[in-house]
Parts: structure tokens; sequence; C-alpha cells
């Protein structure tokens, strides 16, 4: 459609055309006999020449104006193209350096088997924060422990266990990473227990992990702190297994998530961590070679996770051993463990070896240490209520002590546990005997040093755990 300013001027034109036209006609037809004079007959020719004239002008004022129009509507159409072509070059580019995160969508929410999640949708970037906070009340009970022979007792709060970390997986689901510290129950200082990074090798059973992380050992080492049974592990780990054994190494897995799966590692040492690169004695050991193996005969891998049946769907069976060899110039330490665990319906049964060879071992020369364990557990239809009992023995060479010392331990203990919401939020109640006492001090599970007298220790403990 035609401007407006055209239209009217092409109007005007055509109403001048007309003019002409009418005048012409009149002049044409006047009759001869009227004898109009000279002066008339020339006013009309000079009128019809004037319009005549006029029209000429404003055609081609409509010609100049209709070329500007189309001049400025090319012009119009170059700048609006211009800018299309600047938009979609922007376009282009921000989505070039927003790629890594524009392909897909984060989202957070929670995950009651995960807890907090912030992931993407396509699965390549997820972030789990945890927390876990352990508020325990201990009482210990020693006969004859003070120097005139009288019953020592013990009582307080403690936290036993404040832990913060996240794990997850960043740019494919095949690169997985830990961190998370813990501070100390004395004075609250921070220590890093977990951080490292494992690759998984796509399409394939096998995995590279290296940083800091638990030594491949024990099973009860190696179950969370937030899943034990009891309110803390056994006297046996603690001492032989060394609690939770953190290490800095490289460890390569074979995992099929089927029957087997396996671990080998090579570290700073056994229980070795946070430390620099620098050799024994400026850290306890030079390095370390270990390998765990397990076999499943039934269930599922991450009820292998905790102790109890709580949330199991099927039975579950599982056996493994662990063996570990540090060199620490000029003593060796070799360790052993075997393992089983069980748990059908609402039981849970596990049983364990522990035992600890150290060659020039000090003034002690080659000493041998060895234990046992055997735990039970039944859960309640009810899911919140569940006791267990356990037994632990512990029987350290006596080249290692004074003489007449008693190092033969018995730990018996007895609990319940009451789950408000699972893992996540649960009460603990448990206590140990200890009939000849120990002679070595494990004030992280409550037992202090007693020999050759009875011990008596009470735990409460509240955990949460998101």
């Amino acid at each position: 459609m035609k401007p407006l300013k055209i239209r009217l001027l092409q109007a005007s034109v055509a109403s001048l055309v007309v003019a002409v036209c009418v005048l012409s006609a009149q002049a044409q037809s006047a009759v001869p006999s009227s004898q109009p004079s000279q002066d008339s007959s020339s006013d009309v020719r000079k009128e019809v020449q004037d319009l005549r004239s006029q029209v000429e002008q404003m055609k081609i004022h409509e010609q100049e104006l209709e070329k500007k129009l189309q001049e400025q509507s090319a012009a119009l159409r170059s700048a609006q193209q211009d800018d299309a072509d600047v938009n979609a070059s922007l376009i282009r580019d921000a989505d070039q350096h927003s790629q890594l995160f524009t392909e897909s969508i984060m989202s957070s929410g929670y995950d009651p088997s995960k807890g907090f999640i912030i992931a993407s949708d396509d699965g390549n970037f997820l972030l789990h924060p945890f927390l876990l906070l352990q508020v325990r009340d201990v009482t210990n009970w020693r006969d004859g422990a003070k120097s005139d022979g009288s019953t020592d007792t013990e009582n307080g709060f403690e936290i036993r266990r404040m832990q913060i970390g996240f794990d997850g997986n960043v740019f494919t689901p095949d690169w997985t990473y830990r961190i998370f510290i813990q501070t100390d129950r004395t004075g609250g200082a921070a220590s890093l227990f977990d951080a490292w990074v494992k690759y998984h090798f796509p399409d394939t059973a096998w995995y590279v992990e290296t940083g800091q992380f638990k030594t491949p050992f024990a099973h009860e080492q190696l179950v969370f702190d937030r899943t034990l049974l009891a309110a803390d592990r056994s006297l046996v780990d603690d001492i032989l297994a060394s609690g939770e054994a953190f290490s800095q190494g490289v460890m390569v897995i074979y995992d099929n998530n089927d029957g087997f799966r396996g671990k080998a590692d090579f570290t700073n040492g056994f229980g070795v961590n946070d430390v620099n690169f620098e050799n024994y004695p400026t850290r306890s050991a030079n390095f370390g070679i270990g390998a765990r193996g397990e076999y499943k005969f039934m269930g599922q891998w991450k009820d292998y996770d905790q102790f109890t049946s709580l949330g199991d769907k099927q039975d579950l069976l599982v056996a493994g051993a662990g063996l570990d060899w540090t060199e620490a110039d000029p003593s060796d330490a070799i360790r052993q463990a075997v393992d089983i665990q069980w748990n059908h319906g609402g039981l849970g049964l596990y049983g364990a070896y522990i035992g600890r060879y150290t060659a020039r071992n000090g003034t002690a020369g080659y000493t041998f240490d060895s234990s046992a364990v055997a735990q039970i557990s039944y859960l309640l239809n009810d899911g919140h209520w569940e006791f267990f009992g356990r037994y632990d023995y512990l029987n350290l060479d006596g080249k290692e002590f004074t003489v007449a010392t008693n190092t033969n331990v018995h730990e018996f203990t007895l609990g319940a546990n009451y789950y408000f919401f699972g893992q996540n939020l649960k009460l603990t109640l448990d206590g140990s005997y200890l009939p000849n006492g120990s002679p070595v001090d494990d004030n992280g599970s409550g037992v202090l040093v007693n020999d050759g007298r009875g011990e008596v220790m009470v735990r409460a403990q509240v955990q949460l755990a998101i």
C-alpha cells in the first residue's frame, strides 16, 4: 500500500487533470454566434496552460517523493537486516560461551536415599552436600582405677562426630568426587578425611581413584559412620584396623555391580593421612600396598553399606578379605582381615577376624596380634526398634607390654536403636562390659586404660544425618 502522502498527491493531480479537460471542452464548444470576446478565449487558454503546468510539476514532485520513499525504505530494510545479523551473532556467541550450562537445566531437591542434591537434567553434573552430627553422653566406670585403688567414674557430653562435606560428579557421570572434613572432639579443630576424585572407564568395570580415601581393608572399618549398628566401632577394629584408616595414594577398582568386586591401592601407608610427600620419619611410614576383595552370594551391594536390615528388600550374604603391607623403616606391618555378613528379614549377623603381624616392632621384636568379632541384630517389624549384641576379643602380643600386663581383652556390648527417620535421625543406647579392662586406650569409643580390672561404659547418642 502506498504512503498517504503519495495518495493525496495523486488525487490532486487527478483533480487538476479533470479541471483541464473541463476547461478545454468549454473552450472548444463555445458557440460562434455568441461571439465571445478575444479576452475571454485567451483567458481560458491561459488557465488551461497553467493547470497543465501545475499537473506536470505535481507529477514531477510525485516521482521525486516516491523515489525518496523507496530509498528510505531500502535503507530501513538494510538497517533491519544489519540488526538481525548482529543479534544472531550475539546469540551464537552467547550460546557458545554458555553451552556448558545451557545444554541442560539445573534442578535441586531431596532424595530420601541420597539427601539434598543439585543436578543437571542430563546427569553430567551433580552436587550432594551432606552433614553428620552425633551428640553423645558417655559414662565410664573402672574398678580400682584411681591411685588409691578406688573406683573411677567419668561422665560427660561430647560431639563425637561433626562432619560436613559433599560428593557427586562433574562433566560426566564417569568423573566422581568426594570431599569432607570432621571436627576434633577436643578443641574442635577440623581435619580432612576424604578428598578424592575417581574416574570410571566407560563401558568397563574398571575405575581409578586418587587422593585421600579409606584404605580398603576390613568391612567394619569401611562401613560409614552414619550406618554403624552400635554407637561406635568395636575395640578390635579401632586398635587393629585404626578405626577408619584414611590414607593418601592411588587405588584401582574393579566393580561390575555383580558378584565380585575388588580394590588395590598404593599409599603413603596404612592410616597415614594429612601428610606431605616426605618419607619416614617425617610421616609415620614410607609406603603401603593393600587389596580387598568381596563376593556377593545374594542381595544388593547398597545394603552392604550397613549392618542393619533396615530398608533391605532382599536377603544379603557377602564375604570379604583384605590385606595390607605397610613399610615404616625399619618396621613392617602386615594386616589381614576376613569377614562375612548375612541379613535375613530383620535378622543381621556379622563375623570377622583381624590379625596384625609386625616385624622389628621396636624392643618387642616380632609381634602378632589377633582378634575376633561376632555381632547379631534384629529389627522389629515396626521398622523403628532394633536390638543388637556384640562380642569382640582382642589378643595383643605380650612382648609389646610390661610383664604381667593382661593382654587378652573381652568386650561385651548390648544395645538398641530407635529409628525416627531411618539412619537420618536415630537414637542409640548401648552399654559395654570389659571384665578384664583394657591395656590400651580407645577413648573415641569410651574405653579407657584399666589393666586387669573390670570396666563398664554406657553411651547414649542422638544422630542427625542429612
